[in-house]
C-alpha cells in the first residue's frame, strides 16, 4: 500500500504513522481561514477549514431524499481537497461499517505486526466511552488556545449554539459509543439493490444506525467531530461498490445513475452551498455560505449529475476500474477549430479529455488526422506524438489529457475540414474528432511614431566628439521606418508627428503598397527635425493619438514616443494618460534623471507596451547602436515577431567574421539586419548546407537584399529553395568581412588619405547583426518592478510558447544584468510553471538597469533555438512621486477679467470719468492691453531655453498663477496715481524690494 497513490482504504489497514499523518492534518484544518471577520452579512467570515463543515451540514442538511449519498460524497470529496493541501501524499481514508471501531481486527499496527485496533485513543480519534463525553485530546485542549491545537473551547463564550455564528468555537464536541456495526447482509442488501430509490433507503437506513452506534452530539452537528468523515468515507466506499458492478455500466452515467429518480428536481438543481453560496435547509432556514456566496463568488453551479459527483472516488473495494472519459471540447461530435489561422503560420489546437479513472489510461490517434476538404496544401498534423498516457485521479479535479494537432494557414479566406479517431485501450471506445479551419491575412499595424525635437536634442548624444543626440534619432527612426517599408510589411502603415513645447502634425499614417518608396515622405519629415523649444511630450501624445484615432483600414494600432528629456512643459503625459488606448512604446534617450520614468513607465504599462531606457551613452559598440537596437526591438513587438539573436562586434582589414543563426522549423520567415558606422562590409547569408545567398541571388531565390541608412538587411521566407534540400531549420551564419575597394572609395569621397581613414577605424568598422523571426516559437519578456526608488525589487518574467503551447521544461532563460554602475551579474531564471521563468533582484541604486534576456532550448522536434530581448528597468530618487500634471487653466478666468477691463475702459463707462479728471483713457487702456496681453502670452523663448536647460543665462520666468481681482484693483489704483509703472509680473510687484507706496484718495 502506497501513500499518495490516491487510493481510499479502511482506515485499520494503512500505517500508524499514515493515521497520525492524517489526524495531523485535521488539526490544521483548524489553523486555517476563510477571508472575512466574523461580523461580516449576510454571510460571517474567517471561519476555519474545520469548522466550515459545521457550518456547511448545517446550511443544507440534505438528509432523507435522493441528494442524500451524493451530497455527502461532495462534502468527502471536497474535504480530502482540503487535507491534500496540507499533506498532498494523503487520502480520507473510511471506516467498514461492518467492523467495530474500537476493536478492528487484523488491523496494522506498525513495523509488519498485524492485531486489534481501537481507532479512539488519545492520539487518533479522542475518547470512544459509552457514556457521553467531549470527545478530549488530541481535538481538545484546555490550556492552549483551541484554535492552535484543539477542535473546541471548553467554555467558550459566545459559542457557535449561542450565537448562532459559525466563526465561534463549540463549547463543547461529545462522543458516545453504544452498538454495534452493521451485518455483512444489510451490506449486501445494499449492494443488490437494483434500482438507486432501493438502494439509497437501505443506505440510509444503515448511515442512521451507524449514527447510532458511534454518536456525535446529534445528527445536525455531527460534523464536529472527525470522525464523521471517516464514517460518511465509509458510506461513500458502499455507494462506490454498488457503482462500479460491471454488470451495471448505466451506474457511471449521470443520465440513468438514479433510476426512476433521475427527474428528481432536487438532482437536477444545483448541489450548495457549492454552487452559489445560497441555501434554505430542511427545516426552511435560509443560509449564504462564503467563499461560495459574495464577496468572493468561487461557487460553480453544477447538479448531482456532475462528473465530479457522478464519478466513484479511488476506494480499494471498487468492483472495476472502468474509467469515465469525457471529450472536453464543444460540439458533437467534438470538434477542433483552428479559428483565424494568419497566413503562413501553424497553430495548435487540442482535443482534450478529461478522464477520471482509478488507474492510468492510454488514448492513442488510430486514424487521421485527415483532410476531408480544403485548397491544394492544406495539412494537419500532430505534436508531441500521437499518444498519451493519463494518470489516474488524484484530486477533486480530474486530470485531463491533450492530444495536439497542428495546421498551417494557407491563402486568406482559404476554409477546410478534416476528422481524426481517438481509441481508449481501457474502455475500447473509439472517439470521432472533427477538424475546421480558416485562414486570416497577417495582421497589418498602423503604427504612429511620435518624436521629441527639444532643444536638449541639439546636445551630444556620448558616443564620439561630434554625434549628437538628434543625428542619432534621424539614423535610428529612419532605419525603422525603412524595415516597415520592407515587402512582408505590405498594408502596413507608419505616420509620424514630433514636439517640442508644442505639437506638430508631421506626417499621417502612410499605407505601404509594396513601390518601395511609399513612406518616403516619413523620412523626410524625420530628416527634418530640428531641436528647439521645451519639452512637452504630453502635447505629442495627444496629437499622435488624435492622429492615429480616426485611422481605418488596419487591425493593430500602435504609438512609439521617444524622447531625451523631462517634462517641463504642459500638457504632461499624465493629463492624456486617459484618452491612450493604443499600445504603446517608449523610448527614453538619457538618465535616470534626465527622462520623466514615472510618466514613461505609466505610459508604456498601462497600454500594453514597454520602456526601453538607454542610460548614459558612451563610446563603446553596445551603446553606439543602442538606439537603432531598440526601435528595432519595438518594430519586433508591434509585428509580434521575436529576436533569435542581436550580436555586436568590429570588424577590421582583412578579417572575416561568422556570425551563428539558429533557426528551426516553427520558423515563418526571418529578416538579419546588418547595422554599420561605415557602410564597407560585404555581407552574405550562409545555410545549414554551406550554400551562400548574396545580394545579386536573393531575388531570383524569392528573398530580399535592401540598403538603408548605415544598414542593409536580407528577409526570405522559410523554408528557403536553395541547395539541394530546401534551407529551414539548423544553425545559419551572416557572413562579414571588409570590402577594401569600398573602404577606399570612401576615403576618396571624404578626402580623407586611406590611412588616415584606417586611423579613425583602428579597431575596426562597429557592426551589429540582428536577426528577426516571425515564428511559431515565441518570448515574450516583460519587467514590474515594486517602486520606481532605490530599493526597488525588479521582477523578469519570460514566457516561451511554441505553437500557443507553453514550452515545458525545454528551455533555460538567462538574464545578463548592467547595473548603473556597470557593474554586471547574469542571473537564472527560475521555471516557475511551464514555460513561464521569474527572477527578481535589488535595484540598490539609482541609474538604468539594462537586462538583456536569453533564451535557449529544444523545440518539440527535438532542434535548437535561441530567442532574445532587451529590458531596462530604472530607480531615480523621488521616483515614485506622482507625475507633473498642468492643474487647472487659468487662462479662461484671465481672459474674462481681461474683456471685462476692456469693457469697463470704454467711452460710455470709465472712460468718460477718467477724462473729466484729466487722465487719459486711451493712455489707461494701453497698459490694460501690454498687461493683458503679457498675461494670456505663452511662455517667452528666453523661458523655454531656460525650462529646457539649453541656455547659460537665466531667463525671467513669467507667472502662471491666476490673475485675481484685487490684483485688477490694485493695477487700476496704481495707474491713477501716476506714480506706478506697471511690473512684469504679480511676483516683481510683491516684491519685498519694491518699497510700498500710498495711494491718493
Amino acid at each position: 500500500m502506497a501513500l499518495g497513490d490516491g487510493i481510499r482504504r479502511n482506515i485499520a489497514s494503512v500505517d500508524p504513522s499514515e493515521r497520525a499523518l492524517l489526524r495531523d492534518a485535521l488539526l490544521a484544518l483548524n489553523d486555517r481561514f476563510f477571508p472575512g471577520i466574523r461580523t461580516d452579512a449576510p454571510a460571517p467570515g474567517g471561519v476555519t477549514w474545520w469548522f466550515k463543515q459545521d457550518e456547511i451540514h448545517q446550511a443544507t442538511h440534505v438528509h432523507g431524499g435522493p441528494e442524500f449519498i451524493p451530497w455527502h460524497r461532495e462534502i468527502v470529496n471536497r474535504l480530502e481537497e482540503m487535507l491534500r493541501q496540507i499533506n498532498p501524499q494523503l487520502s480520507l481514508h473510511y471506516w467498514d461499517w461492518k467492523q467495530d471501531p474500537r476493536a478492528m481486527p487484523n488491523a496494522n499496527l506498525g513495523g509488519g505486526t498485524t492485531g486489534t485496533l481501537n481507532l479512539f485513543t488519545p492520539d487518533f480519534m479522542g475518547y470512544g466511552g459509552s457514556t457521553v463525553q467531549a470527545i478530549g485530546p488530541p481535538w481538545q485542549n484546555g490550556v492552549a488556545p483551541w484554535r492552535n491545537d484543539g477542535f473546541y473551547l471548553p467554555g467558550a463564550s459566545p459559542d457557535r449554539d449561542t450565537s448562532f455564528n459559525p466563526a465561534d468555537p463549540p463549547a463543547a464536541v461529545n462522543r458516545s459509543v453504544v452498538g454495534s456495526p452493521i451485518t455483512l447482509q444489510t451490506e449486501t442488501d445494499i449492494l443488490n439493490a437494483v434500482d438507486f430509490a432501493d438502494m439509497r433507503l437501505l443506505m440510509e437506513s444503515a448511515h442512521n444506525a451507524m449514527h447510532g452506534f458511534v454518536r456525535m452530539g446529534g445528527a445536525h452537528i455531527s460534523f464536529r467531530d472527525p470522525f464523521v468523515f471517516l464514517l460518511h468515507s465509509g458510506q461513500d466506499r458502499i455507494y462506490s461498490r454498488w457503482q462500479t458492478d460491471p454488470a451495471h455500466p448505466e451506474r457511471l452515467n449521470g443520465a440513468t445513475v438514479y433510476g426512476r429518480e433521475s427527474g428528481d428536481p432536487g438532482l437536477n438543481g444545483n448541489v450548495e452551498p457549492w454552487s452559489t453560496g445560497h441555501s434554505v435547509d430542511t427545516f426552511g432556514q435560509e443560509h449564504f455560505t462564503r467563499p461560495w456566496y459574495a464577496p468572493e463568488n468561487q461557487g460553480v453551479p453544477h447538479t448531482y449529475k456532475s462528473p465530479s459527483i457522478l464519478f466513484p472516488p479511488c476506494y480499494d473495494t471498487n468492483l472495476s476500474g472502468i474509467p469515465l472519459i469525457q471529450v472536453m471540447n464543444a460540439g458533437s461530435p467534438p470538434v477542433i477549430n483552428f479559428n483565424d489561422v494568419p497566413e503562413g503560420e501553424t497553430a495548435a489546437r487540442a482535443v482534450v479529455f478529461s478522464v477520471y479513472s482509478c488507474a492510468d489510461v492510454h488514448l492513442s490517434i488510430t486514424s487521421g488526422p485527415t483532410v476531408v476538404s480544403g485548397p491544394v496544401g492544406t495539412s494537419f498534423g500532430t505534436l508531441l506524438g500521437t499518444s498519451v498516457t493519463v494518470p489516474h485521479i488524484v484530486s477533486l479535479d480530474p486530470p485531463q489529457a491533450r492530444l495536439w494537432i497542428s495546421y498551417k494557414g494557407t491563402h486568406p479566406n482559404d476554409m477546410a475540414t478534416g476528422t481524426l479517431t481517438v481509441h481508449c485501450n481501457e474502455t475500447n471506445q473509439d472517439f470521432v474528432i472533427n477538424i475546421t479551419a480558416n485562414t486570416i491575412a497577417r495582421k497589418t499595424v498602423a503604427t504612429m511614431l511620435v518624436l521629441d525635437q527639444s532643444g536638449s536634442m541639439d546636445w551630444l548624444a556620448g558616443i564620439d566628439p561630434t554625434t549628437k543626440r538628434i543625428d542619432i534619432l534621424h539614423q535610428a527612426a529612419t532605419q525603422f521606418v525603412q524595415l516597415a517599408q520592407d515587402s512582408s510589411r505590405i498594408g502596413d502603415g507608419v505616420g509620424m508627428v514630433s514636439f517640442d513645447n508644442n505639437a506638430y502634425p508631421g506626417v499621417g499614417v502612410t499605407r505601404n503598397t509594396g513601390t518601395g518608396f511609399d513612406l518616403a515622405p516619413v523620412i523626410t519629415a524625420i530628416q527634418n527635425l530640428h531641436p528647439q523649444g521645451a519639452t512637452s511630450i504630453g502635447n505629442g501624445v495627444s496629437l499622435g493619438r488624435s492622429t492615429l484615432a480616426p485611422v481605418t483600414g488596419y487591425d493593430l494600432k500602435a504609438m512609439v514616443v521617444f524622447t531625451d528629456g523631462l517634462e517641463n512643459t504642459s500638457l504632461f503625459i499624465a493629463d492624456v494618460m486617459g484618452s491612450i488606448n493604443e499600445e504603446t512604446f517608449a523610448i527614453g534617450l538619457g538618465t535616470v534623471q534626465q527622462v520623466s520614468v514615472g510618466a514613461l513607465t505609466s505610459l508604456a504599462n498601462n497600454t500594453g507596451g514597454r520602456l526601453l531606457l538607454s542610460g548614459r551613452l558612451s563610446p563603446t559598440i553596445d551603446d553606439y547602436f543602442r538606439l537603432s537596437k531598440f526601435f528595432m526591438q519595438v518594430l519586433a513587438g508591434v509585428k509580434n515577431n521575436v529576436i533569435v539573436t542581436d550580436p555586436s562586434g568590429y570588424i577590421s582589414l582583412g578579417m572575416k567574421v561568422r556570425i551563428p543563426l539558429v533557426l528551426n522549423e516553427n520558423d515563418i520567415d526571418t529578416t538579419v539586419i546588418l547595422l554599420t558606422d561605415l557602410r564597407a562590409i560585404r555581407f552574405l547569408i550562409e545555410t545549414p548546407a554551406g550554400d551562400i545567398i548574396s545580394p545579386a541571388e536573393a531575388g531570383a531565390l524569392g528573398a530580399t537584399y535592401a540598403v538603408g541608412t548605415n544598414m542593409s538587411y536580407y528577409r526570405f521566407t522559410l523554408p528557403l529553395p536553395l541547395g539541394a534540400k530546401p534551407a529551414q531549420a539548423g544553425t545559419w551564419y551572416a557572413l562579414l568581412e571588409v570590402d577594401e575597394k569600398i573602404f577606399q572609395r570612401y576615403a576618396l569621397s571624404s578626402e580623407q588619405t586611406f590611412g588616415s581613414l584606417a586611423g579613425r577605424f583602428a579597431h575596426g568598422i562597429r557592426y551589429n547583426v540582428s536577426a528577426h523571426a516571425f515564428s511559431n516559437l515565441r518570448l515574450h519578456a516583460e519587467l514590474s518592478q515594486n517602486s520606481l526608488q532605490p530599493g526597488a525589487t525588479l521582477t523578469v518574467r519570460a514566457a516561451l510558447s511554441e505553437y500557443g503551447i507553453q514550452v515545458d521544461h525545454r528551455a533555460i532563460v538567462l538574464a545578463k544584468l548592467e547595473r548603473p554602475d556597470n557593474s554586471q551579474a547574469t542571473i537564472a531564471l527560475a521555471e516557475i510553471e511551464p514555460g513561464i521563468f521569474e527572477a527578481t533582484t535589488l535595484a540598490a541604486m539609482q541609474g538604468v538597469y539594462r537586462f538583456h534576456i536569453l533564451a535557449a532550448g529544444a523545440t518539440m522536434r527535438g532542434l535548437p533555438f535561441t530567442r532574445e530581448q532587451d529590458l531596462s528597468g530604472a530607480a531615480v530618487l523621488g521616483g515614485d512621486n506622482a507625475p507633473p500634471t498642468s492643474g487647472p487653466s487659468t487662462r479662461t478666468h484671465d481672459k474674462e477679467l481681461c474683456d471685462l477691463l476692456e469693457c469697463l475702459l470704454g467711452p460710455n463707462a470709465l472712460g468718460r470719468f477718467l477724462s473729466e479728471y484729466k487722465v487719459d483713457p486711451n493712455a489707461v487702456r494701453d497698459c490694460i492691453e501690454r498687461w493683458c496681453k503679457q498675461r494670456l502670452a505663452g511662455p517667452s523663448p528666453e523661458e523655454l531655453r531656460e525650462r529646457e536647460g539649453t541656455t547659460a543665462v537665466p531667463a525671467a520666468t513669467g507667472v502662471t498663477g491666476q490673475l485675481l481681482t484685487s490684483d485688477v484693483a490694485s493695477l487700476l489704483a496704481d495707474i491713477l496715481s501716476g506714480a506706478q509703472p506697471i511690473p512684469r509680473t504679480l511676483s516683481e510687484r510683491h516684491s519685498p524690494s519694491t518699497p510700498a507706496r500710498k495711494h491718493k484718495p
